[in-house]
């Protein structure tokens, strides 16, 4: 693979000047004033509070957009947000009868709508796109973000997010999947030396961020399970990344297992035939955010002790938000892991971002909030 050119430094990206005045909205151009297409539109691009996928450019302290780069293809000037909704409502409300270009018009309401349906929480937007960078080696990790690795250095896995629901939250990708995928690359040497045949199970898989980097990095074949409602998405994933899979020899497959009934998990198959999963047929299980409701932690121990080889070996592999709503579900996950006679390995905790609401966390700006993450490996006792 050719080597990226070096990366911009924060001067290049005219990023040392963090004191800007941000701009009051009275400030951006008027509709009385009939301002140009090009115009608004350029305004309408400096609104944009895009998903990202939580990277941080040199310096900035501010996540990276979702344009398949590490850098912003211009700087964005800083608008205050408070008069915003109100300022795009009435462009989408005008005729725009000044402008002739119907097609220009056309791309104005639209670019008005979504960036009112952007502040309007994820919940309010439609289908949407993340490109995630993950690192191949642990020493780049350790010392520098991922937005500078070179190409060869790195890879990038974009996932399809559809349109949520309130009961569809495998279907987001969260920031304890992001964390994880990184941090698979300084766990994989103290994880399980698995047979080339052997396989990794992924237990919650959503949006398939992690499976798909483990088959990467850890070069075994990886099934990504979860609900009937999320297998759909997560294969559309699987499928959209399968060039990228080829490139590095790597195998992910998807099914769907409810962890209320381990013993019924069938393997995916390529001949069509059905095949029940043995019990205790896997070295090395992942889970991502698996524990937000009171009913997880014991469905999760099940799924686990049914799945789990009885092997020295065995490693489990989870990481979850840290969140004050969900303390008592953490403690009893922690028992129940206990329970099934699996003692902690090593364990940490880490800082991300999502773009879920601010309330969780601490608000970077754009509608993200800061989110402290517990990662965990849990072997035989």
């Amino acid at each position: 693979m050719a080597r990226s050119q070096p990366s911009p430094t924060s001067h290049d990206l005219d990023f040392d000047n963090e004191d800007d005045e941000a701009l009051d909205v009275l400030d951006l151009p008027q509709l009385y004033t009939k301002p140009p297409g090009d115009v608004l539109l350029a305004t309408l691009d400096d609104l944009t509070s895009q998903p990202c996928s939580w990277e941080v450019t040199p310096r900035s302290g501010t996540p990276r957009d979702l344009g398949g780069t590490s850098i912003p293809r211009r700087r964005k000037r800083k608008i205050k947000s408070e008069g915003v909704p109100h300022y795009l409502t009435k462009i989408i409300a005008s005729s725009l009868a000044w402008i002739d270009d119907d097609a220009e018009k056309e791309a104005i309401w639209e670019a008005a709508s979504q960036r009112l349906s952007e502040r309007s929480g994820r919940m309010a937007m439609g289908d949407m796109r993340r490109t995630f960078t993950i690192p191949l080696h642990t020493a780049r990790l350790s010392t520098q973000e991922t937005a500078d690795v070179n190409a060869d250095q790195m890879f990038e896995i974009t996932l399809h997010e559809p349109a949520m629901t309130s009961d569809s939250m495998g279907l987001k990708t969260w920031a304890s999947s992001y964390l994880l995928a990184k941090r698979l690359t300084h766990l994989r040497d103290t994880l399980p030396s698995l047979p080339p045949d052997g396989q990794i199970l992924e237990l919650g898989a959503g949006t398939g961020l992690v499976g798909l980097t483990a088959a990467i990095l850890l070069k075994r074949t990886v099934i990504l399970t979860d609900l009937p409602d999320i297998v759909p998405n997560l294969d559309r994933n699987v499928r959209d990344n399968a060039a990228l899979l080829a490139r590095y020899d790597a195998r992910a497959e998807t099914a769907v297992l409810d962890w209320s009934e381990p013993e019924a998990f069938i393997l995916p198959s390529t001949s069509g035939e059905q095949q029940h999963c043995l019990p205790h047929a896997f070295r090395l299980i992942l889970a991502t955010d698996c524990v937000y409701s009171p009913t997880h932690p014991a469905l999760l121990e099940q799924a686990i002790g049914y799945h789990l080889c009885q092997s020295n070996d065995a490693r489990v592999v989870v990481e979850m938000p840290v969140r004050e709503a969900d303390a008592a579900e953490r403690e009893e996950f922690r028992t129940r892991m206990l329970g099934l006679e699996l003692v902690l390995v090593s364990e940490g905790e880490e800082a991300g971002y999502d773009d879920w609401g601010t309330s969780g966390g601490r608000d970077n700006g754009g509608g993200l909030a800061e989110v402290i993450c517990w990662w965990s490996v849990w072997g035989p006792r």
